[in-house]
């Protein structure tokens, strides 16, 4: 059959409307981002707030505060009771309402990302904030970020489905969520996107940052109107005037071992604590509660083992910010005036801060995990400047500068994300002396503890699901893209019932590869690739007694106009067939095109080489 040759204007004509509505839809899409980037930042400010807000309200109620006695009033029996009381009523709270409002928030956002196609529901949100509020102010060892992350995440999933973006544009709005979030809780926008792309997008060009910033920086500017001035977390007193000296790069190493050790444990626990919960015959909604009465027995134990020198509730309870406060020498409460920091002192805290996090979150509360890490941290590091002051290598070293260090170090190593820990420990203390030691020591650590444990504290939690985050993130770059942009018009369709002998003609004649088979009732049955038709060639006796159907490979799934690249490169890794089939998915469906692996490989590689 002779083909029509098509002039240039035949094909100008044909390519450019189609071509020019493409462009314009996209635009359409990058404005809508960034409107909603704004509005993202706008609620997951406003929650925050409010949140925040909560969680101090539930900690002067059961603890006190400079105005209120609170419950506890230093009666020793409450450390059971009251982290027992507020965990039950999140274990209630979940069995009820929202399964998913408990656990660390990182991970649940991310296996939304990866199995539920970004679906996080509005009520999520709304639910976390109380579980969340419940276990930190009733002295849950955990940390408010985790939480905000999918707080932030659950509205813009909300607001991407209900002003239907497209798809491969959620993950970049669940970015903006947990940017503006982290943004929000640690008045740290940098660190916030550096979070989101290292953690959740690990995909950085300008068409995914640019809403991101928009977003972070939004919801930092939201909270420091509602709050008042920009002020450091943790202001730094004798840091101020802090200089590293090239001679301690051998202490920031050492450093960077012992804190690589700290959060390669740290995950190991909290990772058994989980299992070991899940395993327990015990109804779901009392687990949270036994995991409280067990940090109570923790809770006194560090009591005790403080001679009762610091007052309130224990140290190691709740977001632990006053330690930290402490140990890196910002001004510290009335409630420290008796505490002496010793070595032993903060190895006592470490481990039983380790124990508290792997109890509280371990047992199906609700919380993050950066304030413990910081805690951690913050020990670790104000015991190894301690020791090496003791040696007198370094008499006049800061055991402060080497706990800052620490701080950045177990988050690094703990969260798999290096940047946004350097960022975020420059950003909460507002003092640039030390960046250098913390970049050299999240280096170190995040290197040793990838030695010994390839996955962070979040997605090991994934691989024990079944959920390969990695694998998904790596493939980041197609999921901008859809089979629409890469498709061939048109796809050859057979009978399955059609003699393989005129199905090999045709092939010459149409100049195709792979055909479609239908049934007589025009059901897909399968693709007929060119690879089995030429096997056939090699038998020419059997091909007058060979029909299509039993050629055809059934295992071949039918994609649409909008599925996604790494979707289809999953489907082209499991199959060894060049091309798929694409439907546009009526009913019947019609056979619209065919997607390539070459084609595939051909958008892939040019999106690296224009820098993604």
């Amino acid at each position: 059959m002779a083909k029509k040759s098509l002039s240039l204007n035949d094909l100008l004509m044909d390519k450019l409307p189609s071509t020019l509505a493409s462009k314009g839809f996209a635009w359409r899409q990058e404005l809508l981002l960034y409107g909603l980037a704004v509005v993202i930042g706008l609620l997951t400010a406003l929650a925050a707030v409010g949140f925040n807000g909560l969680i101090e309200w539930v900690d002067a109620l059961c603890y006190g505060s400079d105005s209120t006695p609170g419950i506890y009033g230093e009666r020793y029996f409450l450390l059971f009771i009251l982290p027992a009381a507020g965990a039950l009523l999140v274990g209630l709270i979940a069995h009820f309402y929202s399964r998913e409002a408990v656990g660390h928030g990182v991970p649940e956002v991310m296996d939304a990302i990866v199995r539920r196609d970004c679906k996080i529901k509005i009520h999520v949100a709304l639910a976390r904030i109380i579980t969340a509020a419940l276990t930190i102010g009733s002295g849950g060892s955990a940390g408010p970020e985790g939480p905000i992350i999918q707080i932030g995440a659950a509205i813009a999933s909300s607001s991407g489905r209900f002003f239907r973006v497209v798809r491969y544009h959620l993950p970049v709005l669940i970015a903006c969520g947990a940017a503006a979030g982290v943004a929000a809780i640690f008045h740290a926008p940098i660190a916030g996107v550096l979070f989101a792309m290292e953690v959740f997008l690990r995909d950085i060009n300008f068409k995914t940052l640019s809403p991101v910033l928009i977003a972070s920086v939004i919801s930092r500017v939201v909270v420091t109107t509602l709050l008042g001035a920009d002020q450091a977390i943790f202001p730094l007193g004798d840091l101020a005037i802090y200089t590293f000296h090239w001679l301690e790069l051998g202490n920031y190493i050492v450093l960077g071992f012992i804190c690589a050790a700290v959060a390669v444990a740290f995950i190991r626990l909290l990772t058994y604590a989980e299992e070991w919960f899940e395993k327990r015959n015990i109804p779901e909604v009392f687990k949270p509660m036994l995991g409280g009465l067990a940090l109570g027995v923790v809770g006194l134990a560090t009591v005790i083992a403080i001679r009762g020198a610091v007052r309130g509730e224990p140290i190691i309870f709740g977001k632990g910010y006053s330690f930290v406060g402490l140990c890196i020498g910002t001004a510290h409460a009335e409630r420290f005036a008796d505490f002496q920091i010793t070595i032993g002192i903060l190895v006592v805290l470490l481990i039983a801060k380790i124990l508290a996090t792997c109890l509280t979150l371990g047992s199906g509360a609700s919380g993050g995990v950066f304030a413990p890490s910081l805690f951690m941290g913050a020990a670790t590091g104000y015991a190894f400047g301690l020791l090496v002051q003791r040696f007198g290598f370094f008499p006049d070293v800061s055991p402060s500068a080497y706990s800052v260090v620490g701080m950045a170090s177990v988050v690094a190593a703990t969260t798999h994300a290096p940047m946004a820990a350097i960022v975020m420990l420059f950003e909460i203390t507002h003092n640039y002396r030390i960046i250098l030691p913390v970049m050299f020591s999240c280096t170190v650590a995040l290197l040793i503890a990838r030695l010994f444990c390839a996955q962070s504290v979040a997605t090991l939690r994934l691989q024990h699901r079944g959920v390969q985050f990695g694998v998904h993130a790596r493939t980041a770059m197609l999921r901008r893209f859809t089979v629409r942009d890469i498709m061939e018009d048109g796809a050859v369709i057979v009978r399955g019932d059609r003699p393989i002998q005129e199905i090999i003609i045709q092939t010459a004649d149409e100049d195709a590869a792979d055909f479609v088979v239908l049934d007589k009732n025009g059901r897909y049955t399968g693709l007929l690739c060119e690879k089995d038709l030429r096997n056939t060639l090699l038998h020419p006796e059997a091909i007058p007694l060979i029909v299509g159907d039993e050629l055809a490979r059934p295992d071949v799934p039918v994609v649409s106009p909008d599925d996604t690249l790494d979707a289809v490169l999953e489907i082209f890794s499991r199959l060894d067939v060049n091309s798929l089939p694409v439907s546009d998915g009526a009913k019947p469906p019609n056979y619209i095109g065919m997607v390539t692996r070459a084609a595939l490989m051909r958008r892939y590689m040019s999106e690296l080489q224009n820098g993604g």
